[in-house]
């Protein structure tokens, strides 16, 4: 980026050689300065903020679905990717918040019973890639800023741990009552 505005100011320079000479020749070079200098700060931004657009949320995110997780099998596993939260200032996150729900069972490592919604455990992160995120295990006591690699059709995390993702899903491992609405009939 530093390149690119000193070719800019240079190039304003050179063709501007004359325009020095009076008080309003100056402050239409310095306005042309500035544009150089703002032109060459978005060109050096921009790379940034595509590939961030560029991230799937919802069904569309590879991240997205149920997984089995060899350290708690048959447990509930299940990732959603879903749009970066509202900021006080009206802006957004460029990048998406990656929601992870589980359940451990009871006592053991294999799950052999349905969970309640209160057996529930949830935590979250950030996607930071269309293939890499940073989730947050610390409610559960793990780490606060775990790296997760989508690849090979599941999430890898830095132990060698990976959850293989469910083609079809997994709906017995989820609660019987995963209904959010109650309607009157």
């Amino acid at each position: 980026m530093k390149v690119s505005l000193c070719l800019a100011l240079a190039a304003t320079a050179a063709t501007q050689s004359n325009a020095l000479t009076t008080p309003t020749d100056r402050r239409g070079a310095f306005g042309q300065l500035l544009g150089a200098g703002a032109g060459a700060f978005l060109a050096g931004a921009m790379p940034q903020a595509a590939s961030a657009a560029a991230i799937k949320t919802g069904g569309a995110s590879p991240f997205t679905g149920d997984y089995n997780d060899p350290n708690h099998p048959e447990c509930l596993r299940q990732v959603k990717v879903v749009g970066a939260p509202l900021k006080g200032d009206g802006t957004r996150s460029p990048y998406p918040v990656i929601e992870v729900v589980g359940y451990d069972g009871k006592g053991g490592k294999v799950c052999t019973d349905r969970p309640t919604r209160e057996d529930l455990w949830k935590v979250t992160g950030t996607v930071k890639s269309s293939d890499s995120a940073f989730i947050d295990f610390s409610p559960k006591g793990g780490p606060e800023n775990l790296a997760a690699k989508y690849q090979d059709g599941g999430i890898v995390f830095p132990d060698g741990n990976k959850w293989t993702k469910v083609a079809r899903g997994t709906p017995t491992r989820r609660p019987k009552d995963m209904s959010t609405l109650k309607s009157e009939d």
